[in-house]
C-alpha cells in the first residue's frame, strides 16, 4: 500500500526509510503517523523527534494524498518536493515544512 492510499483511510502510520545524510534538510525521519480530523478543513504537519504527525480533515488529507502520489508518478530519483504552506493552501499555517524525496 501507497502512502497515498494510506492518507485516504481514517488512521494509521507506516515505517520510512531514514536517510543518513538528509542535507540540505536537518534531519529524515523514520515514522509517519496521521488521523482524520472531521474539525479541521487543513491538514496539520508536525515533526516530533523523528516522527511526522499529520491530522486534518478530509479534504486536505485527501490533496495531501494527490500530491504525494503525483510526485512519486513523475520523479526520478533525484527529484524532490517541498509541502507546505502557504504553497499549499491545504496545508496549516502553523505546519513544520516538508520535504518528500526517494531514496535507494
Amino acid at each position: 500500500m501507497t502512502l497515498g492510499q494510506l492518507l485516504r483511510g481514517k488512521a494509521g502510520s507506516c515505517d520510512l526509510a531514514e536517510s543518513p545524510h538528509p542535507f540540505p534538510c536537518e534531519r529524515s525521519l523514520s515514522t509517519i503517523a496521521f488521523r482524520e480530523d472531521l474539525e479541521r478543513d487543513t491538514a496539520s504537519i508536525v515533526t516530533e523527534d523523528q516522527a511526522l504527525r499529520i491530522q486534518g480533515g478530509r479534504k486536505a488529507l485527501d490533496l495531501l494524498a494527490d500530491n504525494i502520489e503525483d510526485f512519486a508518478s513523475e520523479a526520478d530519483a533525484s527529484d524532490h518536493r517541498h509541502v507546505d504552506s502557504p504553497a499549499c493552501d491545504y496545508i496549516a499555517p502553523e505546519s513544520d515544512p516538508l520535504v518528500i524525496a526517494f531514496t535507494r
